[in-house]
């Protein structure tokens, strides 16, 4: 999967969120991706979960769909450079 910083990305529900989300990539790196969820997106208990850390979430890729500014599904850019490895 090509996702790249500054790239807006919609989240399904994990295990660590009931909710389904939107999110801006901040960080990316081999397998995941650090990712600053959007505004009023999650529930108040899973929002005490990430205030701790500025609403920044790590997340991994094959859990991440890139969509456009409305939030519709868009196809994915060619991989074109391999990612920072995760220190």
């Amino acid at each position: 999967m090509a996702l790249h910083e500054n790239d807006r990305v919609f989240c399904e529900k994990t295990e660590l969120f009931s909710n389904s989300f939107y999110g801006t990539i901040t960080k990316m790196y081999e397998h995941s991706a650090i990712v600053k969820v959007e505004p009023d997106q999650l529930s108040k208990k899973e929002t005490d979960k990430i205030d701790s850390f500025g609403d920044l979430v790590v997340i991994r890729h094959t859990e991440l769909q890139l969509v456009d500014a409305e939030g519709n599904p868009m196809d994915e850019p060619e991989e074109d450079e391999p990612l920072e490895a995760a220190e």
